[in-house]
């Protein structure tokens, strides 16, 4: 049984890693930057966004640089982030195989490779990936100098917090306990999402709605989905379901879905 003062320990602890990645984020996005400015745009206390810079600075995650004053008078130090060193694995298995690529903390891509999958049960899947991950770690060896986070996207019905995958089209899973998994195999922190909502996060990140926190991406290909953002944050609803507009019913008398029901959106608009 949790004590109320454990409760209240990991609160805090929570409220620390939320903070850390605020600041991370205004780095990331806003670099170089002062922390008088972190301090103004993140609402945090100027000592605790010093406190926050340190520690990740003696980690290594960012790196002061000189700014020249725009007044002529002394150098600002800013801070900007330290990419380098530091190296993502995306894993995106399809219907027929997987793609596995590399990248750097800047959303560069480094190397990828696609890896056949005709597997048809959980763990044969399961067993596959992993072994495709492995080769790739190894031929990747050289460019990779500290792995510190393996992710998962795919289609289908996922539910993130957890890093559980309840549902996948054209395979059986039971309660895919998957980022548990590959955090045994690996030793690194693993993420799994839906595919559709984390394009609509990288798009967010990257891309056209950079600076817009509301936002709806709607994708049509072999299947059809939407990830919503509100605020900035993929909104998943109670269920993890939000945005699997692929199977409303437009059509009571149409083609089966593989979802079990019949006239799908997507059994119409998809290829």
């Amino acid at each position: 049984m949790t004590t109320g003062g454990q409760a209240q320990i990991g609160n805090v602890d929570l409220v620390k890693q939320l903070n850390s990645a605020v600041v991370y984020r205004l780095i990331d996005q806003q670099g170089p930057i002062s922390r008088i400015q972190i301090a103004e745009f993140s609402q945090l206390a100027p000592a605790s966004v010093t406190k926050i810079t340190r520690q990740l600075l003696e980690r290594g995650l960012i790196k002061e640089v000189d700014q020249q004053a725009s007044t002529g008078g002394r150098r600002a130090i800013s801070i900007i982030c330290e990419t380098r060193p530091f190296h993502a694995i995306a894993v995106r298995p399809g219907r027929h195989g997987a793609t596995i690529a590399l990248y750097d903390l800047q959303g560069k891509s480094l190397s990828d490779a696609h890896y056949p999958l005709t597997e048809s049960t959980q763990d044969t899947l399961e067993a596959s990936l992993f072994d495709a991950i492995s080769d790739f770690i190894a031929i990747n060896q050289r460019r990779i100098r500290e792995l510190i986070a393996i992710s998962f996207v795919l289609p289908g019905l996922v539910d993130p917090s957890a890093g559980i995958v309840h549902y996948m089209p054209h395979i059986s899973v039971d309660n895919w306990l998957l980022v548990q998994l590959l955090q045994q195999r690996f030793k690194v922190t693993c993420f799994v999402d839906h595919d559709i909502r984390s394009l609509a996060l990288a798009e967010h990140y990257f891309g056209a709605t950079h600076d817009d926190p509301d936002s709806i991406l709607v994708r049509v290909h072999r299947g059809t989905g939407a990830g919503i953002l509100v605020n900035g944050q993929i909104f998943l609803g109670s269920n993890c379901n939000v945005g699997e507009i692929g199977h409303i019913q437009i059509d009571p008398l149409g083609e089966r879905c593989h979802c079990g029901n019949f006239g799908c959106l997507e059994t119409v608009v998809s290829n």
